[in-house]
């Protein structure tokens, strides 16, 4: 089994800290991490994907640190996120191409899978993709390398209501593959019936950090209703309805 551990992370950007977050994750595994817009969500997965170089802790993969082993650990971690960039004016296949090689275990058979499955276009560039699309291709791709960790940006944002249900299938076969999966949502329902850990920050703080099992009868919007936030309450966050009131933060 393998474990990823977040020890002591924290990084300030202009005004904003995350104070130091400490937590891990083993594969087979959902956690869900949810936060009001500006709460550190997005910020907290680009340093556990070694996206931003400089903050303080320690991101840990089967005991080897992300800063001591960068280029084996990433090999153990996909990422799904607005801020990954692929080739825009290239398509699908001819990403898969010249990006593949990066990952030991890249697989454009599987690829040709995914992309299928997904029932994503093969020869169209991506610059033309919807939101919901290029949040798909993403996940092709990050799927086609064997990761043991999927770390996932706000995916469903773009997703119409049809597919998000088959999306949270889909993430129920890969955390059945024991693939450890760490998602960022602000759609609490998305994870009320599949995540097995759930971690709430806060203004760059972790305030919730426990198992499903620990909430008993409650669902997670019962349990978070108990936290209150700055400038809103949780109670106020889960009433809101429509993507546009939030931010992928």
């Amino acid at each position: 089994m393998s474990k990823m551990q977040c020890i002591g992370i924290e990084k300030k950007v202009h005004a904003f800290s995350l104070k130091p977050i400490s937590f891990q994750m083993e594969s087979g595994y959902l956690t869900g991490l949810i936060g009001v817009n500006g709460a550190g969500k997005s910020t907290l997965i680009r340093i556990l994907a070694g996206m931003e170089p400089e903050y303080e802790g320690e991101v840990m993969v089967d005991g080897m640190t992300l800063k001591d082993n960068y280029e084996t650990v990433k090999q153990k971690i996909a990422v799904v996120s607005e801020d990954i960039s692929f080739f825009k004016d290239k398509n699908a296949l001819e990403n898969g191409e010249l990006l593949g090689c990066y990952f030991e275990k890249f697989s454009m058979e599987e690829y040709y899978r995914w992309l299928d499955r997904l029932k994503l276009p093969k020869g169209q560039p991506i610059f033309q993709f919807s939101k919901g699309m290029y949040m798909k291709f993403q996940l092709a791709f990050a799927m086609s390398h064997a990761p043991e960790f999927l770390l996932l940006d706000e995916p469903t944002s773009g997703f119409d209501p049809v597919f998000r249900k088959d999306f949270m299938r889909i993430l129920q076969e890969i955390r059945d593959r024991k693939i450890g999966i760490l998602m960022s949502t602000h759609i609490i329902s998305d994870i009320e019936n599949i995540a097995d850990y759930v971690i709430l920050i806060d203004g760059g703080e972790m305030k919730l950090n426990d198992t499903k099992e620990a909430f008993g009868n409650q669902t997670i919007q019962q349990m978070l209703e108990k936290y209150s936030v700055k400038r809103t309450r949780i109670g106020d966050l889960l009433k809101r309805k429509t993507v546009s009131d939030y931010d992928a933060s």
